[in-house]
This record gives C-alpha cells, sequence and structure tokens, in this order.
C-alpha cells in the first residue's frame, strides 16, 4: 500500500514547461510591429531589404528569428524557441509578413501618405524649391545674411527648411 504523501513526494522534473495556450505566430507579428525599438531596428529593415531583392526572404526569416527569442526575453517565456515555433510556422509567418507588406506597397500607400503630408504642410505646391533658387541666386554672401534675406521674403517659412535650402544650393553650386 502507498501513503499519500508518498505519492505526492514525487520529484517532478523542472523541464516540463507547459506549452502557450494562445497563437504564438500572431501574437509574435503584433510585438514585432508594436515594439519600437525592434520595429525601428529589425523589422523594417528587413522589409526594405525584402523589396529589394523579393526572391529572397532570408532577411525577414532572420528578422522573425530574432523577434522570437527577444519576445521570449521580454515576456520571460521559459519554453525554448524551437518549441515555441517550428521552421514551418516560421515560414508561415514570413509569408504572412510578405502578403501584408506587399499589399501596403501595391496599393501605395506609402507614396500616397508622403503626398498626403505635403499637401497638408504646403497647399498644392512644395515651397522648398522656391526657397533654392531664390538662394541659389544670392550665394555670393555669407548664410547668416542669406538666412536673414530669406526669412525676409518667406516669413511663413519654417528657418530649418531655409537653412537647409542653403546648404543644398551651395551643395549644388559646388
Amino acid at each position: 500500500m502507498v501513503k499519500i504523501n508518498e505519492f505526492h513526494d514525487m520529484d517532478i522534473p523542472q523541464e516540463i514547461i507547459p506549452k502557450p495556450d494562445y497563437d504564438v505566430a500572431s501574437d509574435l507579428l503584433i510585438f514585432m510591429r508594436n515594439d519600437p525599438m525592434f520595429y525601428r531596428k529589425n523589422f523594417f529593415p528587413a522589409i526594405d531589404e525584402y523589396k529589394e531583392n523579393t526572391k529572397d526572404t532570408a532577411p525577414l526569416e532572420n528578422m522573425v528569428k530574432r523577434g522570437l527569442g527577444q519576445y521570449c526575453n521580454k515576456f520571460q517565456i521559459e519554453n525554448p524557441v524551437e518549441e515555441m515555433m517550428g521552421e514551418g510556422d516560421i515560414q508561415d509567418l514570413v509569408r504572412t509578413i510578405i502578403a501584408d507588406e506587399m499589399e501596403d506597397l501595391e496599393e501605395g500607400v506609402m507614396d500616397f501618405a508622403k503626398k498626403v503630408g505635403n499637401y497638408v504642410m504646403h497647399g498644392k505646391k512644395d515651397p522648398f524649391n522656391n526657397y533654392m533658387s531664390y538662394a541659389k541666386k544670392r550665394l555670393q554672401v555669407s548664410d547668416k545674411t542669406l538666412l536673414g534675406m530669406l526669412k525676409k521674403e518667406f516669413p511663413k517659412a519654417a528657418p530649418a527648411d531655409l537653412a537647409r535650402a542653403i546648404t543644398q544650393a551651395r551643395k549644388a553650386a559646388a
């Protein structure tokens, strides 16, 4: 006969860690897109590299693997990374990322956003070219004097834009 305390006294190995009860791939994708540091340092550069060569998915696969590692570290998930997502899961996630990003590219979302942003900022015509042409005609004076002249000519312009116009005009003339 076995006493009840002998039955519960058994050593249970520490290696047994339950698998997460949620969709790791979709949670990882949300993490990679919403974590500002990961997105800036890993996600965006990998997407950019993929756009240059759409036949090579290695940058995206490496990005997903790095993301999985950072995801596990940030949320203190003790499961081995290989158990969380296999190669097939990683490939599926890469395909999902490609589909999402290419959809945005094909729609021209980024070009549209740039045009809308410029239109909101400047109206129908971007005045930077006007700043540049004004500065190019008056390059014989010092930068400080030219900046003062530009400020008088374009009072609503941002000083940083005027300074950039002077810099670009000098580079173009050199």
